[in-house]
């Protein structure tokens, strides 16, 4: 029976050292990690900034060939499968690269890109650290340099079709004698987009959206507002001021990037950058840009109701006086909160509509339009209502010089809106059925020279 026994043992004892050496002899590609990589296990560069929640994953099918799967990588891309040939190094570590052409998931995206082709390459080591590098680049209407719309196109019952700025403003809100509705809103959206195109005339020049996900523009050197240019063009209907003199620069490839998610553009500023860039040339502050990241970093981190009590203060030290201290930040949700948040953490979102312009000579230009939705300012509103009965009484002792002359700046207000009070915003906003701001922006010229 011992020696039955023996002779058992030593049976299971072969087989254990068998299967050991088996492991032991298999190739080292088998033991590629195939786990998700993210955190601090993953050294991450993107055309953009990169995605704090992206990881990614190698899956070995050979010696030379795999599949690295991108989760969170690609902005607007939730999920790519990239084909990539394999190499193993010298250091054990193994080299990857590869690309996919990903096409468009739905019509919204379609009419604006129609593919998106995804380079990969970068090595990972057996102990499940990896190095990887992604660059993107987009084909479809979007990509291109899109000219500020130089011309203001009226529709029908003089709506304003195309213009530089549009604002538009639906609400059926009544005066206090139950009259003239709609009338306010309809007022400020036509003004405001005529006065405001007028500015953003003599700032901007275009945008392009590139291929690799970054946003160019060229933008005045100098901010030149002659206030009586754009009156002129108000009550003169001659139209947007001159830009002859004006001297354009273009803003570094860094600062903003886009990709498109679902039925929108998104715009994702970088922020490091950004600050670094505005304080460079800023002489005895106090702040530095590093101060100023460690303030936007500890924002990020920060639930909605900190963010509220940080900013509640920081309005209180203000001083009464100080009509910002007005504002009521209880009156914004911590979940609205942590939703901007998210905003410059994944980018604004914009909604946007193409079209096609037909000009009196006939010739055709494209046209997208690009705006935020009522919903972003549906946050604000109600931290400002507070502040109206001051802002009222504010902008109606305050004039302004026009041709020479002072002028109360609420008559003027006044006049062009109908409003007798800004107290009447509050009832306006409840009363709002829709509400966009944004910008156009076309392929080409909207002018018509005038046959002679």
């Amino acid at each position: 029976m011992k020696k039955n026994l023996f002779y058992l043992f030593a049976l299971i004892c072969s087989m254990s050292l068998f299967t050991a050496c088996s492991d032991d002899d298999d190739p080292t590609w088998k033991k590629v990690p195939s786990q998700s990589i993210s955190a601090e296990n993953l050294s991450l560069t993107t055309n953009a900034q990169s995605n704090p929640n992206a990881s990614v994953k190698l899956a070995m099918s050979d010696a030379q060939n795999g599949v690295l799967t991108l989760s969170n990588a690609v902005r607007g891309l939730d999920e790519v499968e990239v084909n990539v040939t394999v190499v193993e190094q010298t250091d054990g570590s193994f080299k990857f690269q590869g690309e996919k052409s990903v096409g468009t998931t739905t019509k919204a995206i379609a009419d604006l890109v129609s593919s998106t082709t995804v380079k990969v390459e970068g090595t990972i080591t057996l102990d499940g650290k990896a190095e990887v590098a992604v660059t993107t680049a987009a084909t479809g209407n979007l990509v291109k340099k899109w000219m500020l719309c130089d011309d203001i196109i009226f529709g029908e019952k003089s709506s304003i079709a195309h213009a530089p700025f549009r604002l538009n403003w639906v609400s059926p809100y009544k005066d206090s004698e139950g009259q003239n509705e709609g009338l306010a809103a309809d007022n400020i959206q036509h003004m405001g987009s005529i006065v405001i195109s007028g500015i953003m005339t003599k700032l901007l020049k275009d945008v392009e959206f590139k291929a690799n996900g970054s946003i160019i523009a060229n933008y005045a050197k100098d901010v030149d507002i002659n206030q009586d240019d754009i009156i002129s063009g108000i009550f003169g209907g001659e139209g947007l001021p001159s830009t002859d003199g004006i001297t354009w620069l273009t803003s570094p490839a860094n600062l903003a990037y886009w990709y498109v998610g679902g039925d929108h553009i998104y715009v994702l500023l970088d922020i490091p950058v950004i600050v670094t860039e505005a304080m460079k040339d800023a002489e005895g502050s106090s702040m530095t840009p590093e101060s100023i990241l460690q303030i936007v970093e500890m924002v990020k981190g920060m639930s909605g109701a900190q963010i509220k009590e940080l900013l509640g203060g920081i309005l209180k030290n203000m001083g009464s006086d100080n009509i910002l201290s007005k504002l009521d930040i209880t009156k914004i949700s911590d979940a609205d909160i942590e939703k901007l948040i998210g905003y410059v953490v994944n980018g604004f979102p914009l909604s946007y509509q193409l079209s096609e312009v037909t000009l009196k000579n006939g010739n055709k230009v494209e046209d997208v339009h690009v705006y935020l939705d009522k919903g972003i300012f549906d946050i604000f509103m109600p931290a400002l209502y507070p502040m109206l009965p001051d802002l009222d009484v504010m902008v109606k002792n305050m004039t302004i010089e026009m041709f020479g002359q002072p002028m109360p700046v609420w008559g003027l207000i006044e006049g062009l809106t109908g409003l007798k009070s800004l107290t009447e915003f509050e009832g306006i906003w409840k009363a709002t059925t829709l509400f966009n701001v944004g910008l156009d922006l076309a392929t080409g010229s909207l002018k018509v020279e005038e046959e002679k």
